[in-house]
């Protein structure tokens, strides 16, 4: 309860910071693909446009970088993305523009509060939000968020720009709860890159000093590795085995990547029973026939599919 506490209190500052920084909260809207289209807005001094962009090659363990752009430049603003299928499923991370990021890496704490208190680099309030907040539940953000709208609410009275912040924060728990999976497993972090295998949503809103929106959706896609990936058969089997021979072999694949074996690879097996109307199981057999073995490699990894036949007596 106290963690939950301390995180609704820090990122009340944090909204709270950034109002007295500039009166304007922005969030990042999407442009990853070229379906995709950056919302533009018409103020009074400038054109607001805010888009996500991505250098290098979007397939899993390449190097590439997803980034914001902005106009104005030192436009602030809050990015969501979400992973909405495959490894990605369940995966949040909010980026902050690099204003808030600065001045929150300006404000020191003592290092007892660190994780690792020994460390030789400065702590700091960002380091503090990220260690609270990096790999924990999604739900604990959308809990203790509602209740920091529901306080610069009662504070707009007081500080009419904060309303933007709320109006802000408000949107960008509705995309995580529009699009974040139900049940999965889910896990938030702070100005982290994407990197597992999956399909993505990004998107946000842009608000500046008046009360005109700037909002966008995109999406995107982390391919699985393909290149230089491949599978082979732990052993090979015999011409044929008995039921306890089957259960007691092993009969599993090895995902070999660049050369080097892949113990936490997903490799899923299924095995078919010959003839027609043959059924088709994921568990070992137990009974005599003949079985076709299949091995599916997934996750972030892909290549050809292997068979063989086992037969049983």
């Amino acid at each position: 309860m106290k963690t939950k506490r301390m995180i609704s209190l820090l990122l009340a500052v944090l909204l709270t910071l950034s109002v007295a920084v500039t009166p304007a909260f922005a969030a990042s809207a999407g442009d990853l693909l070229p379906a995709a289209e950056s919302a533009d807005v018409e103020e009074s001094n400038d054109v607001v446009s805010i888009r996500l962009t991505t250098s290098g090659e979007l397939v899993y363990g390449s190097p590439f970088n997803l980034s914001v752009v902005t106009k104005p430049a030192d436009t602030q603003y809050i990015g969501v993305i979400i992973g909405t299928k495959g490894e990605a499923k369940g995966y949040v991370t909010l980026v902050l523009s690099d204003k808030i990021r600065t001045l929150l890496k300006l404000i020191p704490l003592p290092r007892k509060m660190s994780a690792t208190p020994d460390q030789q680099e400065e702590f700091n309030l960002y380091a503090y939000i990220k260690q609270l907040i990096d790999g924990n539940d999604v739900s604990v953000l959308l809990r203790v968020a509602d209740e920091v709208v529901s306080v610069m609410d009662v504070l707009q009275f007081y500080m009419p720009t904060i309303k933007d912040v709320s109006t802000g924060l408000k949107l960008a728990l509705e995309l995580i709860r529009k699009f974040l999976p139900d049940g999965a497993f889910s896990r938030i972090y702070v100005d982290e890159q994407p990197t597992e295998s999956g399909n993505y949503v990004a998107g946000a809103v842009a608000l500046e000093s008046g009360d005109v929106n700037t909002a966008g959706v995109a999406m995107f896609r982390i391919k699985p590795k393909t290149e230089g990936v491949r599978t082979y058969w732990a052993q090979e089997v015999p011409e044929t085995m008995t039921v306890e021979e089957a259960q007691n072999y092993d009969l599993s694949a090895v995902l070999e990547v660049d050369g080097q074996p892949v113990p936490e690879g997903k490799i899923s097996y299924t095995y078919k029973k010959g003839g027609w109307f043959g059924s088709k199981s994921d568990t070992l057999p137990t009974q005599p026939g003949e079985y076709v073995q299949t091995a599916t490699v997934g996750g972030n990894y892909s290549c050809e599919k292997i068979t063989r036949t086992i037969v049983i007596q």
